[in-house]
């Protein structure tokens, strides 16, 4: 039953590629597609040890994979490591952080395109950050004898239903994983109904939490932005839409008497179009990183991939968005790797775990809307010190929760999937 499906699966992946072919959408540029169907550089040479293979769906997976990756990169040396993307978004991240030693787009699973692309990166083991399980290229895998599995997995309800739905789709490309490491035990609960044994699923943790990494260099980071040494920064991060008009309408009361330069970072920079017509409309003045400024005052927008880490360093209190819309916020430990005050709004549906620790600690501060923003921007004006034993406590929740990274690579070795610690000279 399952290689009828498999079969049904590619033609018809194989019709959908064809017509695309014919009728490319505007949005998919060529050397994108190129990519798309598993093109390789022609000096692209794959080391002669053999590559691990490392995916991350998108930006957010990607952003979460980083302490992992340079773990991986300090052991075995960053030229054996390939990661692959499925969205251009996360390929950019991938190419701006410069990890691993080559990166580029998940090709479409037709044996035609993942085949030839296998071939030439030689993997030894691919691991899969997360939940993506595709399974013509799983499959492909299985029968070219490369192990693979789930690292830092997390998987939620609505997609064990789909692929129960559709499981002799998904049952061997499931069947044939060596291994599954969740994030935490609700999540091997959910893996074990896809009928992952228990045998073959240890709880390690989340790689977010290992983001305590050595400090950026802060009189850096200022200058380039323009932002004097002793200046206040304001962090808003990983903003959405509908979004900054709440923020902006918080700062309202304090435009004339904030001595502090307010840095908004969209999630997406592809909206800073969007959000300077926000900020002309308001008639606000502000500057834009890339455009590297000299002196930055009031309102700073964050136009440039792969800075939010840079921002939540040198900033004084830093709001975290994706929170006050429905859209269930974003990673909390990010600020708190750097001990700063964090700011939330209800919906962080996302990171319920999370919130709860920080709550516990008396760790972060939500707000249900502009106003209580507002206000508890004018309490951090009057009473700064009291805040900041916020941050000092939001680190000490995150190093208790750290380790995942390690943890993996050692669960790795000791299945013999990674050869032992071979730290580049």
């Amino acid at each position: 039953m399952s290689k009828i499906y498999l079969k049904a699966y590619q033609w018809l992946l194989r019709g959908i590629v064809e017509l695309l072919d014919v009728f490319p959408p505007r949005r998919i540029e060529k050397e994108e597609f190129a990519l798309r169907k598993g093109i390789l550089p022609d000096d692209y040479e794959a080391p002669a040890e053999g590559t691990f293979w490392i995916h991350g769906a998108s930006l957010g997976e990607v952003i979460t994979l980083r302490p992992f990756l340079r773990e991986m990169a300090q052991q075995y040396g960053k030229d054996r490591i390939i990661c692959t993307a499925t969205t251009l978004d996360g390929l950019r991240q991938l190419k701006v952080d410069a990890i691993c030693g080559f990166a580029t787009l998940l090709p479409i699973e037709l044996p035609a395109f993942i085949i030839p692309f296998i071939e030439k990166i030689r993997p030894k083991l691919m691991l899969i950050s997360e939940t993506e399980i595709w399974p013509l290229l799983l499959d492909t895998l299985a029968r070219k004898n490369v192990p693979y599995g789930i690292i830092n997995g997390r998987i939620n309800e609505k997609t064990v239903r789909l692929m129960r739905i559709a499981w002799p789709l998904f049952e061997p490309a499931i069947s044939n994983m060596a291994f599954v490491f969740p994030q935490e035990k609700q999540y091997q609960r959910r893996f074990r109904i896809l009928g992952v044994n228990t045998g073959k699923q240890k709880t390690l943790g989340c790689f977010k939490y290992d983001i305590a990494e050595a400090q950026p260099d802060t009189e850096k980071i200022r200058a380039k932005a323009g932002i004097a040494p002793d200046r206040p920064v304001l962090l808003f991060g990983s903003t959405h839409p509908g979004e900054e008009e709440l923020i902006l309408e918080a700062l309202d009361p304090f435009w004339n008497e904030l001595n502090a330069t307010i840095v908004i970072a969209p999630r997406h920079v592809k909206r800073t179009d969007e959000l300077e017509s926000l900020f002309k409309k308001r008639k606000l003045e502000y500057q834009k990183v890339s455009e590297n400024p000299e002196k930055t005052n009031k309102l700073l927008l964050v136009d440039t991939m792969g800075e939010l880490r840079n921002f939540y360093a040198i900033s004084a209190l830093a709001f975290v968005g994706g929170s006050l819309i429905k859209r269930g916020g974003h990673n909390l430990m990010e600020p708190a790797a750097f001990a700063r005050p964090i700011i939330t709004g209800p919906n962080t549906f996302n990171f319920r775990y999370e919130m709860m620790a920080l709550n516990r600690a008396r760790a972060v501060i939500t707000v249900n809307n502009s106003h209580e923003l507002s206000e508890t921007i004018r309490e951090w004006l009057q009473n700064k010190d009291a805040f900041n034993e916020y941050g000092v406590r939001a680190r000490q929740v995150l190093d208790s929760m750290s380790g995942a990274c390690h943890r993996t690579i050692e669960n790795l070795q000791n299945m013999n999937l990674l050869p032992p610690c071979q730290k580049p000279k």
